[in-house]
């Protein structure tokens, strides 16, 4: 990510005092799969992904892992701190990233004397609560064949564009990863990509999805929804 405008936390600010801000921030460079924060521990910062990928995740009560969403650069995460609450998820690097984080009484200071950075968090839970009540409507409606696609072809779009051999999600993510963002069985996804890797349709590289007949996928999601699989 180049550029401070890219911090959506920063969107709109003096450059001067945005610049103060990033001063103030600590910096701290990640390995892949390392915890940045775990559910439940008290929220003491604020984050922003500078860049890299990373993952916030949820574990219920008889130990399902569900990932709650991907973060990309530019983005908040950890916002509870500003409420002086608990963290209500695990955030772990996804690859080799780099993150800043701000203390909360530090951002909750700022906020409250300069309403844009108040209204750029706004606008992150707006996007947040939108991208939640549209993940209820597909879990709810759709079968997990296009369940499965509309997850993937989101990540490609959101983060990845055309590498070789089409649109490329750019970190790894497991079958297993799948299962856990779109809520069904691993067989059921398992005979779904192994059908679509039959057809061509995606492949893998590097333990990264690629999505080699964009088209042929954006299909599944306008078929007619049969009865819901489990």
């Amino acid at each position: 990510m180049s550029g401070d405008a890219a911090i959506g936390l920063l969107a709109g600010l003096d450059p001067e005092f945005a610049g103060s801000l990033l001063e103030q921030a600590e910096r701290r460079i990640l390995q892949a799969d390392e915890v940045i924060f775990t559910e439940g521990s008290p929220a003491q910062a604020v984050h922003v992904l500078v860049s890299g990928a990373a993952r916030l995740v949820q574990t219920t009560p008889d130990g399902a892992r569900v990932i709650i969403k991907h973060v990309i650069p530019g983005e908040i995460f950890g916002s509870p701190a500003l409420l002086n609450g608990s963290y209500p998820v695990d955030a772990v690097s996804v690859t080799d990233s780099v993150e800043l984080q701000w203390p909360s009484q530090l951002i909750q200071d700022v906020v409250t004397g300069h309403p844009p950075i108040a209204l750029n968090v706004i606008r992150d839970l707006e996007v947040r609560l939108r991208e939640m009540e549209s993940r209820v409507r597909d879990l709810s409606n759709e079968p997990v064949e296009q369940r499965l696609a509309r997850t993937t072809l989101r990540r490609v779009d959101k983060f990845g564009g055309q590498g070789p051999g089409g649109g490329e999600i750019p970190f790894p993510v497991s079958r297993q990863d799948l299962v856990d963002l779109i809520g069904c069985t691993l067989h059921t996804a398992s005979r779904t990509l192994q059908a679509w890797e039959a057809q061509r349709q995606i492949r893998r590289r590097r333990r990264r999805p690629v999505v080699a007949d964009v088209d042929a996928v954006a299909k599944i999601l306008e078929a007619p929804s049969p009865s819901k699989q489990k």
